[in-house]
């Protein structure tokens, strides 16, 4: 009987792995070279952390269940709540402001799809306990650092900005009649005909011509017309006089999580809108104060790795791994010989594949091409006696002999 891997889940063979290893070795490098440190946390946790932020309703988002102690728990879905605690436990002792990232393995339960899986990574980063925007530029700036890590740029990803505040602002300003209405309306802008929107646009907004003016505005002329009718701009508007315009563009129908978000929010999109945000986040800044904590600011983001990598394979920017160990052959009765030489090698920083089989030489030669191997030390038990052993390159097929 075969039994198949859980739905929604990856199984990841070392060449897959591989590849996992490039994705986490680019957000820590990036990270650490910004002064933020890693931190790790558990996989199972109480639901009343994710529930106490988001209610019961999160549960269907969740895989939980009770454990032998009749206690709810659950595999994290998020790792923000889990911050958040470990701020409420831990943060009265840590200098502040902290910079702290993670790559934690997470799972939703939803219906695996495009860019979606039950199981997946996310890299998140965050900065707690600092108000200045310039907390939020410097996220924003990690998150386009990361990117420009895998070689993308300003032509394969937009990060797209908007203000809760400013849609705040416009709730009054173009007399809208149900506030939380309206802002699902722009959560789901992008997934609607027009013609719908517009629909819905008419019954909640007045003044919904000039709604639809302002969205159809970008740059500073969208700036330029939001500070003309009294909005209040000079915080998000330092956001791009800073980071630049290259990889930024306000976006009004940027919406993300009510529960969570606060003023500031952004999420990246490939140019050519083909897949789903390549990361998002924002500030953040009562859910500490409401899981029992002092009232810190906090602002951050979170990059999945199921999107990032069906990106990174539509621009062909996946490197080719190159396998630079060495592989060490037998011939006859010399293992013993053939594990001194392993271990010679390895205290030279050479990585080393000893063959461990019955296989022959060609076998042998065989096994090591599979794993990309070019480099092949022969070890004969007879050459031995003359002190000797053979150096392959298996692409040239060019043999030397060398001491032992």
């Amino acid at each position: 009987m075969m039994i198949q891997g859980y739905i929604g889940t990856r199984d990841f063979l070392p060449n897959d792995w591989k590849i996992m290893n490039y994705l986490f070795d680019v957000w820590k490098k990036s990270s650490n070279s910004m002064g933020f440190e890693e931190y790790e946390a558990p996989i199972i946790e109480d639901v009343k952390l994710f529930t106490a932020k988001s209610g019961e309703e999160i549960k269907n988002q969740l895989f939980w269940f009770k454990d032998k102690g009749d206690r709810d728990v659950c595999l994290r879905a998020e790792l923000t709540p889990q911050l958040a605690r470990y701020i409420v436990n831990y943060g009265k002792a840590i200098k502040k402001p902290i910079k702290w990232f993670s790559m934690p393995r997470l799972f939703r339960y939803e219906k695996p799809q495009k860019g979606r899986l039950r199981e997946f990574f996310q890299f998140n980063a965050d900065i707690i306990g600092e108000e200045s925007i310039y907390s939020t530029i410097e996220i924003i700036s990690l998150a386009i650092k990361i990117l420009e890590g895998f070689n993308l740029t300003n032509k394969d990803f937009k990060v797209k900005i908007n203000s809760r505040k400013i849609i705040d602002s416009l709730i009054k300003i173009l007399g809208v009649n149900d506030s939380l209405a309206f802002y699902l309306l722009l959560d789901k802008k992008s997934k609607m005909e027009e013609k719908d929107f517009l629909k819905e646009l008419k019954i909640l907004v007045t003044d919904y011509k000039r709604l639809l003016q302002l969205l159809s505005l970008k740059g500073n002329e969208l700036f330029d017309e939001l500070k003309n009718i009294g909005v209040n701009i000079d915080r998000i508007k330092s956001v791009f006089e800073i980071i630049g315009y290259d990889y930024l563009e306000l976006d009004l129908s940027i919406i993300r999580g009510l529960d969570y978000y606060t003023d500031i929010v952004f999420e990246a999109f490939d140019t050519k809108n083909e897949f789903r945000a390549i990361f998002g986040g924002g500030e953040y800044n009562n859910l500490i104060k409401d899981l029992g904590g002092d009232n810190l600011p906090a602002v951050g983001f979170g990059m999945g790795d199921t999107v990032l990598l069906e990106l990174l394979k539509s621009k062909k920017l996946l490197p080719e791994f190159v396998n630079d160990s060495v592989f060490l052959a037998t011939i006859g009765d010399c293992y013993k010989d053939a594990l001194k030489i392993k271990n010679k090698l390895i205290s030279k920083g050479i990585n080393v594949d000893l063959n461990v089989s019955n296989k022959n030489l060609s076998k042998q030669f065989q096994y090591a091409e599979s794993k990309g191997i070019n480099t092949v030390y022969i070890i004969g038990e007879q050459d031995l006696k003359n002190g000797i052993i053979v150096k392959k390159d298996l692409k040239t097929g060019k043999e030397e002999k060398i001491k032992a």
